[in-house]
């Protein structure tokens, strides 16, 4: 996701809490969590419960044709400023163009809002180009080490809960990038803050179930040190969850080790240097720890086997296999096994 689509987010809807609505709006992307909480804040708060009994009407696409929402969209509000018309799951509609018209040319005291989720509607189609006259939000999955972060730490602080950027790593991390599932873990901070004004890791391990000393940046920082006796035991205790899963690890050691890569190949040390490429000032120590500890083709080895691994991770060229024996493979091969590539 677009460093600023969170902020296009935000602004569509402070416009809406501040009940500026526009006549058409056409969400689309394949992250459903901000599709979902704007057509839920104009399902609730748009109209008045007493004007929504006359001009609210939610439709489902596999239950109405295109045609006869635009009818409906073309009526006008009774005893009310607007109507609300709400298209769900619209991407069951084999020709979304058929809005076009409408969208050219829409009825003011009409909001018609048309749910799209799980695709992106084509940038290059005309009807994306007359929604963009209105609004046009294209709701993308957020990175996780990057961009999951700062959402988390704007969601908690909307809500009155500071956090430490180690912290939205922390739950960035256990909980992955489902934003809904990730949602439901902060409303827990939330509910349980008390007179807290700032999350803690005691919190996050009592209400998320994760600690503080058994996740993926305490495992790349023993990988960095090359302490095999903390790195299995870290392992032990994180592939010992219920819900443990071999792939996101997989992406956060990719991108630890492709670093080690660039900054070996530009012989890169300085900390400036280091943030220049994208790393956080807290993991300055353990790259300058990775670079000491690791050749550049013990660093290119580990990435070839992190390769290797997500391809056994989803059934590729391996038997029957968990994940946490997986790792466990992985991770003596990363340290001890020095393949010819």
């Amino acid at each position: 996701m677009p460093a600023d689509s969170i902020q296009e987010y935000s602004k569509i809807i402070h416009d809406l809490k501040s009940r500026i609505f526009q006549p058409v709006y056409l969400l689309h992307g394949e992250e459903s969590y901000f599709i979902d909480e704007i057509v839920d804040y104009i399902e609730s708060h748009a109209l008045t419960e007493s004007e929504r009994a006359f001009n609210q009407t939610v439709f489902y696409a596999k239950d109405i044709e295109i045609p006869a929402v635009i009818e409906n969209a073309r009526r006008y509000p009774m005893m009310a400023s607007h109507q609300v018309i709400i298209v769900k799951e619209a991407q069951g509609y084999k020709k979304l163009d058929e809005f076009e018209s409408y969208f050219e040319n829409p009825v003011p005291t009409t909001i018609l809002v048309v749910s799209v989720k799980g695709k992106k509607v084509d940038g290059r189609s005309k009807l994306f180009k007359s929604s963009k006259k209105f609004v046009s939000f294209e709701s993308k999955r957020l990175y996780e080490d990057s961009e999951l972060p700062r959402w988390i730490k704007q969601y908690l602080g909307e809500r009155g809960l500071q956090i430490s950027e180690g912290n939205c790593l922390l739950i960035a991390d256990h909980v992955g990038s489902d934003l809904s599932k990730v949602a439901n873990e902060l409303k827990k901070l939330v509910i349980n803050k008390g007179e807290l004004a700032e999350v803690n890791e005691a919190m996050i391990e009592k209400y998320i179930g994760v600690s503080k000393d058994f996740n993926v940046f305490e495992m790349l920082t023993a990988i960095a040190h090359r302490n095999a006796k903390r790195i299995f035991y870290i392992n032990h205790h994180m592939s010992s969850a219920k819900d443990f899963s071999i792939i996101p690890l997989l992406a956060q050691f990719n991108s630890f080790f492709m670093k080690g890569v660039v900054l070996k190949q530009t012989q890169v040390r300085d900390q400036k240097g280091m943030m220049a490429l994208g790393i956080g000032f807290r993991q300055v120590r353990d790259f300058e720890k990775l670079l000491a500890n690791f050749s550049l083709h013990e660093l290119e080895n580990a990435m070839s086997l992190v390769a290797e691994y997500d391809l056994k991770s989803k059934g590729v060229n391996q038997t029957s296999v968990d994940d946490s024996e997986l790792m466990k493979e992985l991770l003596f091969k990363i340290l001890f096994r020095n393949i010819q590539l």
